[in-house]
């Protein structure tokens, strides 16, 4: 059981801080809105379908498979194909940028995250980032969310040169902010990349469980938070509480 003190936490972004979901369903009833083949489609079927195909194309975005605008395309081809609407290549970037542009006006911070990051940077702790995704993408994000003088340290897999689960950017992270693996909690949504990830490298992890009623389970020791974090006191006993077996 780990009971070294607490010195830095670091986060996740997407749908730990940055409200993603929800930035993300406003860009689809957007798309909807616009679209007569989509109309009879409940938002939450095309939340489904569009976030699996974000997953895979995602995936390959970040292994160097695609280029950015290879992603959007395919993304969107593959997303109007599901329900029979062919796009050439032209036609899917500029529903990408329709898209984007309803998802960027829909920014907002998961609740609470503000008052979590001011009482911890009150505290004295150091604040970090490690997050799966294009150096452009996330510090635009950033900036809208007005969190870009917040962290000492982002670390985007995109510059890193390889995304979370790997431990490398987790051990960089942690080498650039000067603390060791034992002095820190990771807190993120993901049980893949963010906790088993910080796990395999002997972090303390928090989950954030955005989607609790999917009934998944964190690893043990791993204390989980429902939603956001809206109840401060809830969210700071969870860090501090938080313990694991070194992996």
């Amino acid at each position: 059981m780990n009971t070294t003190p607490l010195k830095a936490v670091l986060f996740d972004l997407d749908d730990t801080l940055y409200d993603h979901r929800f930035a993300a369903r406003s860009g689809l009833i957007a798309l909807r809105e616009r679209t007569p083949a989509l109309q009879s489609l409940r938002i939450d079927d095309l939340e489904e379908l569009y976030s699996e195909i974000l997953e895979a194309v995602h995936l390959r975005l970040l292994r160097g498979e695609l280029s950015q605008d290879e992603a959007r395309i395919l993304r969107n081809r593959q997303f109007f194909g599901r329900v029979n609407l062919e796009l050439d290549d032209p036609q899917a970037l500029a529903e990408y940028a329709r898209y984007r542009r309803d998802y960027d006006d829909a920014c907002r911070l998961v609740a609470g995250s503000r008052e979590l990051l001011d009482e911890l940077a009150r505290r004295g702790l150091r604040l970090g980032i490690i997050t799966n995704n294009l150096v452009s993408e996330q510090t635009a994000k950033l900036r809208q969310l007005d969190l870009h003088e917040t962290f000492e340290v982002v670390t985007i897999s995109e510059a890193f040169g390889v995304p979370k689960p790997a431990p490398e950017i987790f051990r960089g992270t942690l080498d650039e902010l000067g603390v060791e693996a034992a002095d820190a909690v990771m807190v993120g949504d993901s049980l893949t990349s963010d906790i088993a990830g910080a796990l395999g490298v002997g972090l303390r992890s928090v989950w954030l469980d955005r989607r609790p009623e999917l009934g998944r389970e964190a690893p043990p020791g791993v204390p989980t938070l429902l939603g956001d974090f809206s109840d401060l006191g809830t969210t700071l006993q969870a860090l501090f509480d938080a313990r694991h077996t070194a992996g």
